[in-house]
């Protein structure tokens, strides 16, 4: 039978939806065509999921998919999902992929107990010019086949390959291809660390912060230390910690309000955009939890 949008690759025990671009485990096909496809019927619907689900092999629910391999790093781009991308940071130790400095610095601290000796504050620009060994590798093509919880990791593809080599500057010395790197990777933590400017060329690349009145408020800040105001709370933050799990019970709970016990008239009000002009349907608390927790992200952050 005929799954589209949905397609398998033998080498992989899911299915991927060509349009979205990201697999999906055979538990949850009905679910996505439900909410990403409507124009497909329900009695279709209905039989594409069946279909996935008598694949032999196929990984059926979270847990079985928690216990996935991903494939090695010399594996070919795969196609279907998304591109490769070009940004990604492998830890040297356990080959863990971020694609964020945020990300890569707090699994080597909590994994493996590493040490950042830059400490926040201090003359950026000359730090940034000196040689800093980093327990990770910047310019990592990867690839990931989910968005959200097990198995939406980042993985290494096309390790060795011909396009890497001519990425990389094919017949270049070690020690002109070192120095390439290391200088592109300075660009980088010098180009996010500069200071947040109020310009006023109408060509300038931050002009909507301008416009909202932003620009002016954060003038002259360091983009690192803004930045850095943001990670992770760490585990010597134990006052922050605190504050931010007070924060969470009550948005639980609040959330959990809404859900079993807000009225409609109530529930019409919040979803107001504007205090005059009542809304066409009533707020809509119930969302995934992979939402629920990006919504909480986000107040973690102003925190």
């Amino acid at each position: 039978m005929d799954i589209s949008p949905f397609v398998r690759l033998p080498e992989y025990p899911f299915v991927i939806c060509k349009e979205c671009r990201f697999a999906c485990i055979a538990d949850e096909v009905a679910s996505h065509l439900n909410r990403h496809h409507r124009p497909i019927g329900s009695k279709e619907r209905t039989e594409i999921g069946r279909a996935v689900r008598e694949i032999p092999g196929i990984i059926h629910n979270q847990a079985q998919l928690r216990r996935f391999v991903y494939p090695p790093p010399t594996t070919e781009a795969i196609p279907f999902i998304a591109p490769p991308q070009a940004d990604g940071l492998r830890c040297d130790t356990c080959s863990y992929i971020a694609r964020t400095p945020q990300r890569i610095q707090a699994h080597c601290r909590e994994r493996h107990g590493w040490r950042n000796d830059w400490q926040r504050g201090g003359n950026v620009a000359k730090r940034a010019k000196q040689e800093r060994r980093l327990p990770w590798t910047a310019g990592i093509r990867c690839q990931r086949f989910f968005p959200s919880r097990a198995g939406s990791g980042w993985f290494e593809v096309g390790r060795g390959s011909a396009g890497e080599a001519a990425s990389n500057g094919e017949g270049e010395t070690l020690d002109q291809r070192l120095e390439r790197m290391h200088g592109a990777q300075v660009a980088r933590f010098q180009a996010r660390r500069r200071g947040i400017e109020d310009g006023n060329d109408k060509a300038e690349p931050n002009r909507w912060l301008q416009r909202v009145g932003w620009a002016g408020h954060l003038a002259g800040l360091d983009r690192g230390r803004l930045g850095g105001s943001v990670e992770a709370i760490g585990p010597d933050e134990a006052v922050l910690r605190g504050m931010w799990e007070s924060v969470e019970r009550v948005a639980e709970r609040a959330r959990a309000a809404v859900l079993k016990r807000g009225g409609h008239a109530v529930l019409f009000e919040i979803n107001k955009k504007e205090v005059h002009i009542k809304p066409s349907k009533p707020f809509e608390g119930r969302m995934e939890d992979d939402t629920w927790a990006r919504y909480k992200e986000v107040y973690r952050k102003l925190l």
